[in-house]
């Protein structure tokens, strides 16, 4: 039997490595999508939703589809910021 202690361990620090690695990824499409919005738009909030939607992202990503992680997580955190200024 698979110890269920054990197995969120390791998806918790999967899930750790996968936002350390993808974080300048947020940062660049935040300050890309800064440059397109008003001023009254800050990036820490785009940052926020971004890191929202880079969890997300590796939660739900299926590496069969064909995709690479980062070309996926790119399309999640770009639409969770366009959702969080909506």
């Amino acid at each position: 039997m698979r110890n269920p202690v054990a197995a969120y361990t390791a998806t918790a620090s999967d899930s750790q490595r996968i936002i350390q690695e993808h974080q300048p990824l947020v940062r660049r499409i935040a300050h890309r999508l800064m440059a397109r919005l008003p001023d009254s738009v800050q990036v820490d909030d785009l940052l926020q939703a971004g890191m929202i939607g880079l969890l997300e992202a590796a939660a739900k990503y299926d590496g069969s589809m064909g995709a690479s992680f980062e070309t996926y997580a790119g399309i999640r955190i770009r639409g969770a910021m366009l959702d969080e200024v909506r």
